[in-house]
């Protein structure tokens, strides 16, 4: 993390932090990393989706070494070919790279439903146990270590509708525009 990126993270957890010390609010956070690397589950889902990853990355890579092979091929044979069968062949290439990005495409859709399939319950395990621990503990937040991200929070905390109120009132116009 850069200097200034520091900084501001500081400025911000300050900024939002002091009011609620101020107030009584208590604050905790977790290192989200470490949970993650220690908690049996969440490494099972990681191993899992790793496995299924390397599934379709050496599909993707089996895929691009054809294309790359078939277009060294044409690139070595089209001073010898007709023109029409350099042209059949570039639209075969053409054909095939495209192909071959749909596929990619498809890959890459098929790897986010898994990984959301194998990281959504574990997510949401532990999301549960940082509300009870919100609550139990009398937290009012509960900030993440490494994005500075809120993981859970009191509702009563949420400001945004008389943040708006007020910005419409000085606008004196609804939608503040």
């Amino acid at each position: 993390m850069s200097i200034s990126r520091l900084g501001a993270a500081v400025f911000l957890s300050l900024l939002i932090t002091s009011p609620l010390a101020a107030q009584g609010t208590k604050v905790g956070f977790v290192n989200t990393a470490q949970v993650w690397a220690e908690y049996g589950p969440a490494q099972e889902a990681t191993n899992q989706f790793q496995a299924a990853f390397a599934g379709y990355e050496r599909e993707l890579n089996m895929l691009r070494a054809d294309y790359q092979q078939q277009a060294a091929q044409y690139e070595q044979q089209m001073r010898t070919m007709t023109p029409e069968a350099r042209q059949t062949r570039e639209q075969q290439l053409q054909n095939k790279a495209v192909e071959l990005q749909q596929r990619e495409q498809e890959l890459t859709d098929l790897a986010e439903q898994r990984q959301n399939e194998l990281y959504n319950p574990v997510l949401e395990e532990i999301r549960a146990v940082l509300e009870e621990i919100r609550v139990e503990g009398g937290y009012g937040l509960i900030l993440d270590a490494v994005s500075q991200a809120i993981l859970v929070a009191d509702p009563a905390l949420e400001l945004t509708q008389q943040v708006l109120t007020r910005l419409q009132a000085r606008s004196g116009s609804e939608g503040g525009t």
